[in-house]
């Protein structure tokens, strides 16, 4: 701006600007919540949710923070936590915490800043305090219940749920299932990290690794339009432990629902194209469906 001889705000001008943007900001982004929260009230009420005579849904959880944390250094200075109404996909609460204000660094006193310093403990904590936060508010703000939520493997936050939220122990989680295949992929690195002759063609190579992955992908999205959550489960348990040889091209044990293999020998048809197609493949795992989009396998079974 300068280049073009456009006078720069002065520091004060900035601020003040920047202050009135954020309440416009803040105004609207409550106003779109409370939107939200009203139709995830009326589409639990059409469905007949309730718990204890008020409208119940299921919302989807997450947090993240200014730095990487997790299996990292677990110190960042700020943590923000989401909750989203799963049948709208929109934003229900926000929530932020921060363990260090630039103006209180420099000595400048509380009265003469507006101060965003409200947190003191652990950092690996921000996440569970806010989401606690947010299921306490959901009755008073939105007029419902939080009574499911899809969630990352995070082993505190569910716990504290139980314990601080007046209906917790009506609380239920499911799991996300893109951080359960998330898991999954990890624990297969740290097996080939840790055995190093696992290595190599015809074995747990970067590409069957993947195709592991994808196999179970697949499983949960298959089964989670199965109308009987029992039954699906059981399905799924078999799936996923039935995974590996169906990669490895076994596949006397694989379920005719997404197999093509398996289809083709109960057909009695011929199965030496497919075969080898999966033999070119490297994985055995050709014969499996379309991994396509992650789109619909957000609630795990």
């Amino acid at each position: 701006m300068s280049v073009m001889g456009v006078p720069v705000m002065t520091k004060s001008t900035f601020i003040e600007t920047e202050k009135a943007i954020g309440e416009v900001w803040k105004k609207e982004l409550l106003q779109s919540m409370a939107e939200v929260g009203s139709e995830e009230k009326r589409l639990a009420i059409a469905r007949g949710e309730f718990h204890e005579g008020i409208p119940a849904i299921t919302v989807i959880v997450d947090g993240g923070w200014s730095k990487r944390s997790h299996k990292h250094s677990y110190n960042a200075n700020s943590g923000v936590g989401i909750i989203l109404g799963k049948e709208t996909g929109k934003l229900l609460y926000l929530g932020v915490r921060n363990k260090y204000c630039s103006s209180c660094a420099r000595g400048i006193s509380r009265e003469k800043h507006h101060c965003f310093l409200n947190w003191s403990a652990s950092s690996s904590e921000m996440e569970t305090d806010i989401l606690v936060e947010g299921f306490l508010e959901s009755e008073r703000v939105h007029g419902v219940r939080y009574v499911k939520f899809i969630g990352d493997g995070d082993s505190s936050v569910y716990p504290n749920l139980i314990q601080n939220v007046p209906w917790g122990h009506g609380i239920k989680k499911l799991e996300c299932a893109n951080h359960a295949c998330k898991c999954y992929r990890g624990a297969l690195e740290r097996l080939v990290q840790e055995n190093p002759s696992y290595k190599g063609r015809g074995k747990l190579t970067k590409k069957m690794r993947q195709k592991l992955v994808s196999a179970a992908r697949c499983a949960i999205k298959m089964r989670s339009k199965e109308s009987d959550a029992k039954t699906a489960v059981e399905q799924l348990k078999k799936d996923l432990m039935n995974g590996p040889r169906h990669c490895f091209g076994i596949h006397s044990n694989c379920s005719t629902d997404f197999c093509t293999i398996a289809q083709a020998t109960k057909q009695s048809l011929p199965t030496t194209e497919v075969e080898s197609a999966s033999k070119d493949d490297d994985s055995g795992a050709a014969a499996t469906c379309t991994e396509g989009s992650d789109e619909g396998i957000t609630e795990g079974i």
